[in-house]
């Protein structure tokens, strides 16, 4: 993916602080009423290792998560970005490399989420 291609909108207004704990009540209610409206429940699971190495890349603030078709083009996947305190998506950043040299190096865009069978396994 290049800067080109990614259909991204930015949005300076975007801070660490966006989201908050919203309990188990809400959350499932949430849920059910999606499931209730398009009779979908299952989630997708994505592992800590990526999530840490794309909150981990220089001024990432936070992860846009994108539904996606998966690369077969037979199922829903999701890409995740980091982005920087400007609101814009990491695709590249400078970063000094094993010589000691600034390079650019290009950001972390996850995929390759686990299908988990859905909220209802907590019941």
């Amino acid at each position: 993916m290049t800067k080109i291609d990614a259909l991204v909108k930015e949005n300076p207004t975007l801070h660490p602080g966006i989201g908050e704990h919203i309990g188990f009540e809400l959350g499932a209610k949430l849920v059910k009423d999606y499931y209730d409206a398009y009779g979908e429940n299952t989630c997708h699971f994505i592992g800590k290792n990526i999530l840490e190495k794309i909150l981990n890349q220089p001024n990432c603030i936070g992860v846009n998560i994108y539904k996606a078709l998966n690369e077969a083009g037979d199922g829903q996947t999701y890409v995740l970005v980091g982005v920087d305190t400007n609101g814009k998506s990491i695709l590249d950043y400078t970063a000094i490399n094993t010589n000691g040299e600034l390079s650019t190096m290009e950001g972390v865009v996850g995929e390759r989420v686990g299908v988990n069978s859905g909220w209802w396994d907590l019941f």
